[in-house]
């Protein structure tokens, strides 16, 4: 028999807790998404500063997802069985001593350790705060505590382009890791001495290794193909990467099926709210995952903007993001999660319409704008999709659904960047494109420019039908209490 939320010795928990479990997993929340994007601003300086090419770079920047992406699972259903707290806390100590490692690193070789190192420790905290809250806030209260968190996230993501081209700006690229010391050891200390666990765990089952090796080395093995598309490396490695990937992950899925404690539940696809928003929720992030690199680059190599004034400019997509989310994790709470999490996903797919048709050269109103409704439908959208799926699957579950969400976003926006930048190596052509993600000018010409305005408008626009499919997803009819009658009965 599985565990059921509140069963045997466990605490309830108080408000008290549920205040100390909020903050600190907005803490965390923060922390890990704040350095998933921070660096996006300063990586032409730190290419300068450590002699290093675009590829290394591009690596730097995306091997911290890439390691996140390939670990949530595991860690997640490792925290289902030895306990989410304790887990989590462990994330905070690896990532504040990884942030130490890039901050002191003096080659980009060094750079790149610290960074996949940094990515287990946000893979830690990720696959555990959405559960650790959720256990604390077992049915009221719940929908806002998650919009509260979700807005930690995307603020985080936001934020990191603002503060890392402050940062730079004023202390060197190197204060964006030293800031994540003290931050990260108060976290720890209090995690290790606030915090509990609250719903029972699976510490009878085993987990399953083999699952774990199949299934990470086919997330590195695809997810190195999508990679070496932007790398511009030949059609054989790309497809060799992803052929190789592909069949790891059949076969993954061939033993996960055979297997008595699998690392994924596939009887979890029976839940019509788990399939559904899940499905919503990597087209939205498939939707929206380049967006923030590719403007922010725009800002720089084709305006000349400083990483500051880059930063600036992506404010209102945080701050409408800050607004809203709140908001609807309220609304959240007393229901009507479809059509909020749908009515998001319209708002973002007209936001990314509106984006594709703004010229660059156009003046900044009209980006702004566009800018600040893709706030608003994100914010719509993510609170009553994570309450929603959250709130339909068994307690005992929940550490390997929220690391299952993380693996999706994650997935969904590394995807996003490889199809972004194949469209756009398709129309300026590879060695234009080199020079974009290494913040140098590809507009000295009329034609340079246009290119790339005609490689963001097709690709913002593939967005927004991505975005309007997950809407229809979203806003389909929940008959999900006649499988959570299956899968907890």
């Amino acid at each position: 028999m599985r565990a059921r939320e509140g069963a045997g010795s466990r605490p309830r928990s108080t408000m008290a807790h549920q205040r100390t479990v909020l903050i600190n997993t907005t803490i965390g929340t923060i922390m890990g998404s704040l350095d998933g994007s921070i660096l996006t601003v300063s990586l032409p300086t730190i290419a300068r500063e450590l002699h290093t090419g675009v590829g290394l770079m591009l690596w730097i920047m995306m091997g911290y997802t890439v390691v996140i992406t390939a670990l949530l699972l595991p860690f997640g259903r490792l925290a289902d069985i030895h306990g989410r707290v304790r887990m989590y806390g462990l994330g905070y100590v690896v990532f504040t001593l990884s942030s130490a490692l890039c901050g002191f690193a003096p080659s980009a070789q060094l750079l790149l350790l610290g960074r996949l190192i940094q990515g287990v420790g946000a893979a830690l905290l990720w696959s555990n705060s959405t559960a650790i809250l959720t256990d604390a806030y077992p049915g009221e209260g719940r929908g806002y505590a998650l919009g509260i968190n979700q807005v930690a996230a995307l603020t985080g993501a936001l934020g990191g382009l603002l503060l890392g081209g402050l940062i730079t700006a004023t202390l060197g690229w190197r204060w964006i890791f030293f800031v994540n010391l003290p931050i990260g050891a108060l976290g720890a200390a209090w995690t290790f001495t606030s915090l509990r666990e609250i719903a029972t765990t699976d510490a009878g089952e085993r987990f399953d290794f083999a699952g774990m090796a199949l299934f990470v080395s086919a997330i590195v093995l695809v997810l190195l193909g999508l990679t070496s598309v932007i790398e511009g490396s030949s059609p054989l490695t790309i497809w060799s990467l992803l052929g190789v990937g592909v069949l790891t992950l059949a076969l993954f899925v061939r033993v996960e099926l055979g297997t008595a404690a699998p690392l994924i539940d596939f009887g979890l696809l029976r839940n019509r709210v788990f399939f559904l928003g899940n499905s919503a929720l990597l087209l939205n992030s498939l939707a929206r995952g380049a967006l923030m690199f590719l403007l922010t680059f725009a800002f720089q190599g084709l305006d000349g903007n400083s990483p500051l004034v880059a930063g600036l400019k992506m404010l209102p997509l945080t701050i409408s993001i800050m607004i809203v989310g709140p908001i609807a994790g309220r609304l959240s709470d007393r229901g009507g999660f479809r059509w909020l999490a749908a009515a998001g996903l319209w708002v973002t797919a007209i936001s990314l319409v509106m984006l594709a048709r703004t010229p660059l050269d156009g003046g900044y109103l009209l980006m702004g704008t566009g800018l600040f409704l893709s706030g608003i439908g994100n914010g719509l959208f993510n609170a009553p999709n994570t309450s929603s799926v959250m709130g339909a699957v068994p307690p005992d579950r929940r550490g390997v659904v929220a690391s299952t969400r993380s693996l999706l976003f994650n997935t969904g926006q590394l995807f996003s960047l490889a199809l972004s930048f194949t469209i756009l190596a398709a129309v300026m052509g590879q060695t234009n494109l080199s020079r974009f993600v290494a913040g140098l000018d590809v507009s000295a010409s009329a034609a340079g420019h246009q290119a790339f305005q005609t490689g963001l408008g097709e690709a913002f626009i593939i967005s927004a039908i991505l975005s309007a499919a997950g809407a229809v997803l979203a806003g389909l009819p929940d008959r999900a209490p006649r499988s959570r009658r299956v899968l907890q009965g």
